[in-house]
């Protein structure tokens, strides 16, 4: 092995063993801000995480790659439960597609600079991507965009590979790679053009005869093709699996023919693409250029614009692949309709991040030719330590995504949903049915029955199949938790008919709704169904803490506790007597010092109803009477009960004090949760 040839496979080494290290730090700082199980703030993430432990059948476009990985790591992690598993697996994925961005980095920057400036240029991209608001925030929950971060990495680690050896393995290794990263998100297919446009260039480069590039041109094409459809074969799962479908509006065109299949991938979700006309994309540009500031600030902006023009003058070639890339992505998410808009920009941020990497590159030549200047001829170049200690403080600037973003992406409180179920598990009478939303909304209760068998004898109508009868609910106590009377719209909804819409819906049990998620999906609240109205006036109220707070068009007169002492993630119930002043509702917000942990309208909206049918008389006292689930997360010790009135957009009147509880932690929450979710008691 020659000189030059050894000194390669340490730089190689070398390189490989610093984008383990990147990995590593990112993904210790993702499992200390990790969420613990099930996930309040993903919507499709309680899916997510139970589709991939049953081999199930996910949401258009399936996602069979995703689930594949997942079940690996359901099964054979002996960490937490099956939804942080999950969780997990997004974590050490986007840690490692970081490590990704570093080895593509090192791959295309020129040699302008030594190898360790480069390093640490490339080391930068990546953290700087790592700690960005969005991408950090998707690698802490059961959601698909860490680990089609990871396979863009690797299909552009591959496609570089090709391109240095130009061996057809490697190229075969790409057009898989390629292939199975439609099984993250099927629109990675739009980088196909760039794709193809790249390894033309690369065929057809001038130093190769005619006759080589037509055989290397048929080379790539035959294995290419080869390599890409065995990656693409994957989505012959989705007919195999299609019989775990329970959601109505995936079962429309349930991938079980053709055109079926080709509805439910690449022709999934019409009502969102495009959906904007050309009159409003630069609106659309600008909520993009504002999320991308989001992500890197205007300074990265700015070194972003700088590293296109650098690509371009210093590899032309990478420069068509990479904005051929980019531009494509853009284009066609900026007129996507989605809630969640900022996730699908994640494969742009990447290569922006690379874009990035030769902005600070250009940078740092300019000043060194500075400090030439400036210094000549005394001093030519930086002493070996110095240049060293330079390298190292080039990585400090990855700090400030890390401490800035730490607080908005740190999910180890995102407790609230198995918190409220391991309540709900024990709220429940024995034979009882639950209803809950269908298809993808619907997994919150779902994955307890589907991963641990929780409660077998509670019947969930919208779990074997989303057109339950009712039929299936007769001789059953019925609870719900969806606005199941008179309001149940919109995707996972109920089907005509199930239920008796003159039914009452009594809350019985809530849990926590994290701050700042108000009306952005239902609250978690278990309602009771009856055909009897409840009792909600009482006569002769007599208190156990007397009050006498003066609201709007109540006054609270005191309240009635199960107990003072309450053990972190068990339900303390609560009975409230408000005597009615005026006319008009009230809205109100209880809290731990100060925390909120619910908003529910006195009387919980029935009154209305309950006056027209029961009479109501000014001046009576209504009752409200619930189980509030208590955090786990809630601090240990003394903590003061608070009410304060509240709306659905926040804020509200000064949180005043109920009681003083004493909370206790004698179990650990996730084995607290895994016992529940195992015995159901």
């Amino acid at each position: 092995m020659t000189l030059k040839r050894v000194h390669m496979y340490s730089t190689k080494r070398t390189d490989h063993l610093l984008a383990l290290s990147l990995s590593m730090f990112a993904l210790t700082v993702y499992s200390l801000t990790l969420t613990p199980s099930l996930s309040f703030l993903s919507p499709d993430g309680s899916e997510l995480a139970t589709i991939p432990y049953v081999l199930g059948l996910a949401h258009s476009p399936g996602y069979p790659l995703y689930t594949w990985l997942g079940y690996l790591f359901s099964h054979l992690l002996p960490l937490g439960d099956v939804a942080y598993r999950i969780n997990l697996m997004s974590a050490a994925l986007g840690a490692l597609a970081c490590g990704g961005v570093y080895l593509v980095a090192m791959r295309l920057l020129s040699e302008k600079l030594s190898v360790n400036w480069r390093r640490s240029i490339s080391a930068l991209s990546a953290l700087l991507l790592a700690f960005s608001l969005t991408f950090w925030s998707q690698a802490l929950i059961a959601e698909v965009y860490a680990a089609n971060a990871f396979m863009i990495a690797l299909t552009v680690l591959m496609l570089l590979r090709w391109e240095r050896t130009r061996q057809l393995f490697d190229f075969f290794l790409f057009a898989l790679s390629f292939g199975l990263s439609l099984g993250t998100h099927i629109s990675d297919l739009g980088f196909a053009p760039a794709f193809v446009f790249f390894t033309l260039l690369v065929i057809f480069d001038t130093s190769l005869t005619p006759r080589h590039r037509l055989e290397t041109l048929v080379g790539v094409t035959l294995v290419g093709l080869l390599g890409f459809a065995l990656g693409a074969a994957q989505f012959a799962w989705l007919p195999l699996r299609a019989s775990t479908l329970n959601d109505r509006a995936m079962l429309r065109d349930a991938p079980t023919t053709l055109s079926g299949l080709y509805n439910y991938t690449l022709g999934a979700f019409p009502q969102f693409k495009f959906a904007f006309p050309l009159t409003a994309i630069p609106d659309r540009l600008v909520i993009y250029l504002d999320l991308l500031r989001q992500q890197f600030g205007l300074v990265g902006i700015a070194l972003g614009l700088l590293g296109l023009c650098a690509l371009l003058f210093r590899r032309p070639r990478h420069f068509f692949l990479l904005v051929g890339m980019y531009l494509v992505h853009v284009w066609f998410f900026i007129q996507y309709r989605a809630f969640d808009l900022e996730v699908f920009f994640i494969p742009a941020h990447i290569l922006w991040a690379l874009f990035m990497a030769f902005g600070l590159l250009e940078v740092l030549i300019g000043l060194r030719t500075l400090w030439h200047w400036m210094l000549a001829p005394r001093q030519k170049s930086l002493s070996p330590a110095l240049s060293l200690m330079l390298c190292a403080a080039l990585l400090t600037p990855s700090l400030i995504p890390l401490a800035g973003n730490w607080s908005a992406n740190n999910f180890s409180q995102d407790t609230a949903i198995d918190d409220f179920y391991a309540n709900l598990w024990q709220v429940l009478p024995k034979d009882a049915a639950l209803v809950t939303q269908g298809g993808v909304f619907g997994y919150d209760a779902f994955y307890w029955q589907y991963v641990y068998a929780t409660r077998p004898d509670v019947l969930l109508p919208m779990l074997p199949g989303p057109n339950p009868t009712p039929e299936a609910l007769s001789g059953r106590d019925l609870y719900a938790t969806t606005q199941a009377v008179n309001g149940n719209r919109g995707p996972g909804a109920l089907p005509n008919g199930l239920l008796n819409q003159g039914m009452w819906q009594v809350p019985v049990l809530i849990g926590e709704q994290p701050e700042g998620q108000s009306g952005k999906r239902e609250s978690l609240v278990l309602y009771h169904l009856t055909s009897e109205p409840p009792q909600l006036v009482v006569t002769d109220p007599q208190p156990q803490i007397p009050l006498d707070l003066e609201f709007s068009s109540m006054q609270l007169i005191g309240l009635d506790l199960s107990s003072t002492r309450v053990e972190s993630g068990s339900a303390l119930q609560i009975r409230m007597y408000w005597k009615r002043t005026g006319s008009g509702t009230l809205r109100v917000e209880l809290g731990l010092d100060g925390r909120g942990l619910e908003q529910h309208e006195v009387g919980f909206g029935l009154l209305e109803r309950y006056a027209q049918e029961m009479g109501l008389q000014p001046g009576q006292v209504v009752a409200d009477q619930y189980w509030l689930v208590i955090p786990s997360t809630a601090e240990v010790g003394g903590q003061t009960l608070t009410i304060r009135t509240a709306d659905l957009r926040g804020g509200g009147g000064q949180a005043l004090p109920l009681a003083q509880l004493d909370i206790i932690n004698e179990m650990g929450t996730v084995q607290r949760w895994l016992q529940i979710a195992q015995t159901g008691s």
